[in-house]
């Protein structure tokens, strides 16, 4: 395994080669999306890392296949998670932020900014995830605060921004106001979500705003489909949100985070200043500031110049894609295309990506609560980024839930081991990276590169719909079956001979399932590239479009596929040795050279022979061995464990008290392993008949 170090200097070669910004290439055509931005109030978590993976993917697809992309990396303020931290973290100290004040709680909370900052993006960058860092922005920088500002401040012109007394609930851990999807419900009612502090009822003043108003603006750029939202639940989920609005309570007496910019005259008189305004002597601010959704909503605008008509804002406005989990419909997905579509009329995305909860292997969603979370990094750490990016990558479908097992891990290291070992032997066998396409003239080679065509649609249909599962499963299908299963088992020995034909067809094979792999599996395909003479950023190349399907190569690798199937469990059926060559007569065979190859059998004229009839061909073997003491003393023990399995499951299905207690699924279960045993003790005791000239005998 490559250490963390050749990673981190890998990535480092990216950014000083500019691989992750936009290249603002005339003409070409543009791709956008921003990184829903982590919380500040601590170090990334599965859930970060799956999202991360999914989004770096997508987001290289896109540049290989030309487009100047532009993905958007941010951090969140999280006012309520953060205060929360830090006072918890005063306590400790023997103090608190009244005691300290306003001013030096609030230093307090960029020094803690600053080194969360570090920390996220340091994590992010291991994973391999590859954001354009030139644009990292935060909720409170200059233009994110001045676009909050200005928002603010219009639609309180507007009249949807109102003060009102009313109801809320209220944290007295927190010593704010909440929404109602803040509070977590338990046993003994509803708590805080971020200090489990039980909730109270409050009548205090809050600033709200009339979203209802908002609504049918939102909801329009759905129906019309200007937005998609895949999946259909995560579809209709956002409709019954926006159905069902009531006022959002915007103020927050909370002091990290953007303050409201509302000013009281000494008269009582409220009013709302843009940034650039010049306040009236004697006027004072509210001091409350607003609920962090409010400025992480306006989030694809503010991070892009608005409320000025930037560049930036006519290339990459509307987004092409939101990917987020399906738990943030309301939270940010609703709330972004509420502000973004009034402010704008346009709504802020063209297609939104709903994904699914990181869970254990029981199925619980992993939380620090219930000690089910998995710190990404000591996996990365042991088993490399790749593995773990390909790990949550198979697992991933939109909308889905993902169970995550230290298996996966292991299935994916199990693949990125057979990757090295395709491209070792293509290496020792004479190929190189070839990026063009060769015309090869065995139809076994033709038969390869149509199989790759078809994994190469598979793939792209996967990436085009955020569905890395199909992707990664047709790529790793085509590697481990067509590619390592059959072609170089049956192409070996013309490989290591220099049949050129069989060269070009493996260089372009391993090639292109490389270039396909890289938004998966970013550090490994370079490397492996590397090894077959490519240098460069892979990112900048195009991966090859699959050709027109070539229906005779295609029939005839899997007829040579079936075929190899059939003799092999013919072979285990009958009692053959694994390494024995078997004699064998075909009709209609078309590779029949690569077939002996595969299945181990030679000319010849079977007697007494079994038929198999696979794809219009048939294969003629021999029906019994020629047993050996050592063969036979072997299935004379497995004959004997089979009717012992037999005589006990009889014997358990005879038991009165099996019968009457045991759950239906046990005897379900018992049955069957009986008749599988029953079938295992025929089969044995033909197979010992045969070979010894013996007329079969009662069981």
């Amino acid at each position: 395994m490559h250490t963390s170090t050749t990673f981190s200097d890998r990535y480092r070669g990216w950014e000083d080669a500019g691989a992750f910004t936009t290249s603002e290439t005339a003409g070409a055509p543009t791709w956008a999306m921003i990184l829903p931005p982590p919380n500040i109030t601590g170090d990334l978590h599965m859930g970060h890392a799956y999202e991360h993976t999914l989004s770096d993917a997508l987001t290289r697809w896109q540049r290989m296949r030309g487009a100047d992309t532009l993905w958007l990396p941010g951090l969140d303020h999280a006012a309520i998670a953060t205060n929360a931290l830090l006072e918890r973290q005063l306590r400790a100290e023997g103090t608190s932020k009244d005691e300290i004040g306003r001013d030096a709680f609030t230093r307090r909370a960029w020094d803690w900014t600053a080194r969360c900052t570090a920390g996220i993006t340091h994590q992010m960058r291991q994973l391999g995830a590859g954001p354009d860092w030139d644009r990292l922005t935060f909720t409170l920088d200059d233009g994110p605060s001045r676009a909050t500002r200005t928002a603010f401040t219009r639609l309180f012109d507007e009249g949807l921004i109102h003060r009102a007394e009313r109801e809320t609930l209220w944290c007295p851990g927190c010593a704010t106001t909440l929404s109602d999807i803040e509070a977590d419900e338990t046993p003994a009612g509803p708590t805080c979500s971020r200090c489990s502090t039980p909730l109270e009822i409050r009548t205090t003043q809050q600033w709200f705003l009339r979203t209802s108003a908002l609504a049918s603006a939102a909801r329009e750029a759905i129906t019309t489909g200007a937005t998609t939202i895949e999946p259909a639940e995560a579809h209709r989920d956002y409709l019954r949100w926006a159905d069902n609005l009531e006022d959002w309570c915007l103020s927050r007496q909370l002091w990290w985070g953007h303050r409201i910019p509302i000013w009281y005259a000494p008269d009582g008189q409220a009013r709302a200043f843009a940034s650039d305004a010049e306040i009236p002597s004697g006027w004072t601010q509210d001091p409350d500031t607003l609920d962090t959704w409010f400025s992480s909503a306006l989030w694809p605008l503010s991070t892009l110049g608005w409320p000025d008509d930037t560049a930036d804002l006519r290339r990459f406005y509307p987004n092409d894609l939101l990917i987020t989990g399906t738990d943030l419909i309301f939270f940010w997905a609703l709330r972004m295309s509420l502000l973004c579509t009034h402010l704008t009329g346009r709504p802020p995305f063209r297609r939104m990506l709903l994904h699914g909860l990181i869970r254990d292997a029981d199925g619980k969603k992993m939380s620090k609560s219930l000690g089910n979370a998995i710190d990404p990094l000591p996996l990365i750490a042991e088993h490399g980024p790749d593995t773990l990016r390909f790990a949550l990558a198979r697992r991933s479908r939109p909308g889905a839930d993902i169970l995550f097992r230290p298996e996966d891990l292991q299935g994916a290291r199990g693949f990125l081991t057979k990757l090295r070992s395709i491209t070792d032997l293509a290496g020792r066998s004479g190929c190189a990276w070839r990026s063009a396409r060769p015309a090869p003239a065995h139809l076994l080679d033709r038969w390869l590169l149509t199989r790759l065509d078809s994994a190469l649609a598979g793939a792209a249909a996967g990436y085009d719909a955020g569905d890395l599962a199909r992707a990664a499963g047709e790529l790793a299908a085509f590697a481990e079956d067509d590619l390592s299963g059959l072609y170089l088992e049956a192409r070996k020995d013309d490989l290591y001979g220099g049949d050129r034909s069989a060269r070009d067809a493996l260089s372009f094979a391993v090639s292109t399932l490389l270039l396909a792999l890289h938004p998966m599996l970013p550090f490994t395909t370079e490397e492996l590239a590397e090894d077959l003479g490519w240098t460069g950023i892979m990112d900048r190349l195009r991966c090859p479009a699959p050709a027109a399907p070539d229906h005779e190569a295609g029939a005839a690798g899997e007829q040579l596929r079936a075929l190899r199937d059939a003799a092999r469990e013919h072979r285990g059926r009958q009692g053959f040795a694994p390494a024995a060559w078997l004699p064998a007569h075909a009709e209609g065979v078309t590779l029949w050279t690569e077939l002996c190859r595969t299945a181990r059998l030679t000319s010849g004229d079977p007697d007494p022979g079994t038929r198999l009839r696979r794809w219009g061909a048939t294969l003629t073997l021999p029906s019994t061995p020629e047993l050996d003491e050592a063969q036979r003393r072997g299935l004379e023990r497995r004959l004997d464990q089979a009717r012992t399995q037999v005589a006990a499951l009889s014997a358990r299905l005879a038991q009165p008290a099996f019968l009457q207690r045991a759950p239906a699924a046990a005897q379900a279960k018992t049955r069957r392993d009986l008749a599988a045993n029953e079938l295992e003790r025929d089969r044995l005791i033909g197979l010992l008949e045969l070979a010894s000239g013996a007329h079969p005998r009662a069981r």
